[in-house]
């Protein structure tokens, strides 16, 4: 039994969620229920979702050098992870891409694995809970994290889905990650999913909430 089962059980069943929001956590040491094999970020946190399992990634087993600079495992500089945006199409020049990928928080070493898995399966807190749901899901999720007061939410145009972990955990601050056309092919994600990842601090205010917010059980339809 996770220590988490009633808080995701609100949350769960208060907003209509169709998949069980997601832990993660870096850490020194794996957790011995999590499987270990060779995947990207984005792969791993779709195989949490389809098949409920603990995945614990490391520099060993993540496949992505953009996943592994992003978690902080591989030393990429600036012209090196731009080229990957490069490569894609996705900016105009070398200059516009190498200005709009420096926007972004710039990852560190947090720990040597990164641990994924349903939130009711976690024991101890994670760092940070994504959820993948629709816009109206989306909006009652931010809602109820801003009950108490929270700061501003963030959305960087044209991220890759492993970025949010690392904006997340830079700027303490809940992350919106729309879902970029190549993750969302590769994985047959449809079109009405996004992400939405909070500090853990801010998913325990969101569950406080739902019985006092009007984006909760108070609200109004």
């Amino acid at each position: 039994m996770s220590r988490f089962d009633g808080q995701v059980k609100k949350i769960v069943q208060t907003l209509g969620l169709k998949s069980m929001p997601i832990g993660a956590k870096f850490s020194e040491t794996p957790d011995r229920r999590g499987i270990d094999r060779q995947l990207r970020i984005c792969e791993a946190l779709d195989f949490v979702r389809r098949k409920k399992a603990i995945v614990n990634l490391s520099k060993e087993n993540c496949v992505c050098r953009g996943g592994s600079y992003i978690a902080g495992w591989q030393a990429l500089s600036m012209e090196e992870f731009s080229a990957l945006f490069l490569e894609a199409n996705v900016y105009g020049s070398k200059k516009i891409a190498e200005a709009s990928v420096g926007k972004q928080p710039k990852p560190v070493y947090r720990g040597r694995f990164l641990i994924l898995g349903p939130l009711d399966r976690f024991k101890t807190n994670p760092n940070l809970v994504l959820f993948f749901v629709n816009p109206a899901q989306a909006d009652r999720i931010l809602g109820l994290a801003c009950f108490e007061g929270v700061e501003p939410f963030m959305h960087y145009p044209a991220s890759s889905v492993c970025s949010t972990i690392n904006n997340t955990l830079a700027k303490r601050k809940p992350d919106v990650n729309l879902i970029s056309i190549f993750e969302r092919r590769r994985h047959k994600w449809p079109p009405s999913n996004l992400i939405v990842t909070l500090p853990f601090k801010d998913f325990m205010t969101a569950v406080k909430s739902v019985d006092y917010s009007g984006y909760g059980k108070k609200a109004k339809f």
